[in-house]
């Protein structure tokens, strides 16, 4: 009876444990780039409302090269973290095309500026909140694969969007 017991308990022990969470393609470049079914028309068209769905602004197109550049920031109270995307993009044949995404971002976070003030040969350092300059605390290139797969399901719904748009 107690060997029984002491199964069931790691039974139910494993069984409610919380899974453990795993990150998907960490590391490779697979996830960086996509071949959909579009032409490439219809992809730089569904890039540019992809990237201003995202509050991105654009920077740099060169539809002949099949080049797309595009930047956007992200504020909270302390911090703003500056997104830079660069694209690449192509036609594979009529109906297929191919897009090659790398971003990096740049954290900068708010430091106070201090003033003095004084009286009497005594100083003291205040804060003057409106004056805050920012210092850059962190750089790199994005390399989550659920930031980039999170990019591609908006451009699949835009695509989506704009093909169901046409008929």
């Amino acid at each position: 009876m107690r060997k029984i017991l002491l199964l069931a308990v790691i039974f139910l022990s494993t069984a409610l444990a919380e899974p453990e969470l795993k990150v998907v393609n960490q590391g490779g470049a697979e996830f960086k780039q996509r071949n959909l079914m579009c032409g490439l028309d219809e992809l730089f068209e569904g890039l540019k409302k992809t990237l201003m769905q995202s509050n991105m602004n654009i920077v740099t197109v060169t539809k002949e090269n099949g080049v797309l550049t595009a930047k956007g920031d992200q504020y909270n109270d302390e911090t703003i973290t500056e997104i830079t995307v660069s694209m690449s993009f192509k036609a594979l044949d009529e109906n297929t095309s191919n897009v090659v995404m790398i971003a990096s971002y740049n954290v900068m976070e708010k430091k106070l500026n201090t003033g003095q003030l004084g009286f009497a040969g005594v100083s003291l350092p205040i804060p003057v909140p409106l004056t805050g300059k920012y210092a850059m605390i962190g750089s790199g290139h994005i390399d989550d694969s659920t930031w980039y797969q999170g990019f591609y399901s908006s451009l699949d719904k835009v695509l989506f969007e704009e093909k169901m748009k046409a008929l």
